[in-house]
């Protein structure tokens, strides 16, 4: 079976500066002097998960409960400052309606927790309708987080998907090394706030890429 296979939130919308003041308003209310700037942020993004970066940046400090806390803010601000202000990032939405159209399997395969996934679901859904998508996944969906290829292998054997006639869609390196160990095809389309190198092969046109994809797989 074809599937598309969107893996991150930042594949679909642009939120990284909601989510930075999001962890900076937190930090706030918890009482630490921290702030993340946009340069410190997208170095940050380089590895996925926000509670991670919280103990890292903390050098190990924070107690996991202390590290839960403030995600939990960061959780409350990012749904509150990014109130009508999620759209869809260019090309997703005739990427879905091609998939839609033609009997490919659509699937979300994103490991965040499932409050900051609704919150994203809820903002684009006047754009996007979630109840067509096959499958979308959370946290509690694999072991390990990504460059781990246990969501895709997750997802794989859930729709039971062909891999070679999957594609992947991610929005950092270490997402695509998720989706690439698990021999799936991957598309890398990077954010305002990726960090890339001139060497890395992009897709800046994402629906012409996934439907060159499938007229020549």
């Amino acid at each position: 079976m074809k599937s598309i296979l969107f893996g991150s939130i930042g594949v679909l919308v642009e939120s990284s500066e909601i989510q930075r003041k999001a962890f900076n308003e937190a930090f706030k209310e918890f009482g630490l002097d921290w702030y993340w700037n946009v340069a410190n942020y997208i170095k940050m993004l380089e590895k996925p998960g926000g509670l991670n970066r919280i103990a890292e940046y903390s050098k190990f400090k924070l107690n996991e409960n202390d590290i839960k806390v403030i995600h939990n803010l960061k959780v409350k601000y990012f749904k509150s400052l990014s109130k009508n202000q999620l759209k869809p990032r260019k090309g997703i939405l005739e990427t879905i309606d091609y998939g839609l159209r033609n009997n490919i399997k659509i699937g979300f395969v994103t490991t965040t927790n499932k409050p900051t996934l609704d919150i994203v679901k809820d903002g684009l859904s006047e754009f996007i309708d979630f109840s067509k998508f096959d499958l979308i996944t959370y946290e509690i969906d694999a072991s390990n987080r990504k460059p781990h290829p246990d969501i895709y292998n997750y997802t794989i054997e859930k729709l039971n998907l062909d891999r070679l006639s999957s594609i992947s869609i991610e929005n950092t390196i270490q997402s695509c090394n998720s989706a690439i160990r698990a021999k799936i095809h991957t598309l890398f389309y990077p954010g305002e706030y990726t960090s890339f190198t001139e060497n890395d092969e992009i897709s800046n046109d994402i629906f012409k890429s996934v439907k060159t994809f499938f007229e020549e797989s």
